[in-house]
């Protein structure tokens, strides 16, 4: 899962430090140059890309991989600049996920109401609906341990993908993978062979783990 977080101070700090350790790749953004270097110091060698920047400007957004992150996260100490940035990122790149950090709770409302998909006020909210959204951690833990080579994996449809308008049944999935349920428009699906795939459908798959990586040619 591709991740930009705006903000590098506590908040900042801790999700990308939390979310790294589930391998997602995350860009973090921070303006502040002596804040960036000590996130930079601590932080770039796990692998999280730092950009010393303007999390408001697209021109940073860009260089962060903006058209191609599944999730934005605005953490920074001003409610404004969490909203803009989410709007950005929204309106400008079609980013499927806005995650928002409010100061002043009653924006909550407001940022809701201008198209923000998450709006929070607590740092392990946002820690929570990340991982309620894209980790199956304890759950393939637990495959792993009573099965071995099983794993599960909730995937977003890619607008372009190969799987988009074609059923299931056609697609030649790897040998031992099965899908075991789809979410459109909330609505949630038990699909069978004649189930068509549409962009930004949220499927849940069951694979072997030498299968994993080979998904991503069918639904990203």
């Amino acid at each position: 899962m591709n991740i930009i977080i705006v903000g590098g101070g506590k908040v900042g700090y801790y999700l990308a430090k939390t979310l790294k350790s589930e391998k997602h790749n995350l860009v973090l953004i921070e303006e502040d140059y002596g804040m960036c270097k000590k996130i930079v110091d601590e932080l770039s060698d796990k692998g999280i890309q730092i950009i010393n920047g303007d999390g408001t400007d697209i021109n940073y957004l860009k260089d962060a991989g903006i058209a191609d992150a599944h999730v934005l996260i605005a953490v920074t100490g001003f409610d404004e600049n969490n909203l803009v940035a989410c709007q950005l990122a929204k309106n400008c790149f079609s980013v499927p996920r806005t995650i928002a950090r409010v100061n002043n709770p009653k924006n909550i409302k407001v940022f809701k109401q201008l198209g923000v998909d998450s709006v929070v006020s607590s740092t392990a909210l946002i820690a929570d609906i990340i991982e309620l959204e894209v980790d199956w951690a304890c759950l393939n833990n637990m495959l792993a341990r009573k099965i071995g080579n099983i794993r599960i994996r909730e995937i977003n449809v890619d607008q372009s993908a190969h799987a988009v308008g074609r059923k299931i049944a056609d697609l030649e999935l790897p040998e031992g993978t099965i899908i075991i349920t789809l979410i459109r428009d909330n609505e949630v699906i038990i699909p069978d062979g004649q189930t068509e795939i549409l962009a930004n459908d949220n499927i849940v798959t069951i694979t072997r783990a030498d299968n994993i990586a080979g998904l991503a040619d069918y639904f990203l």
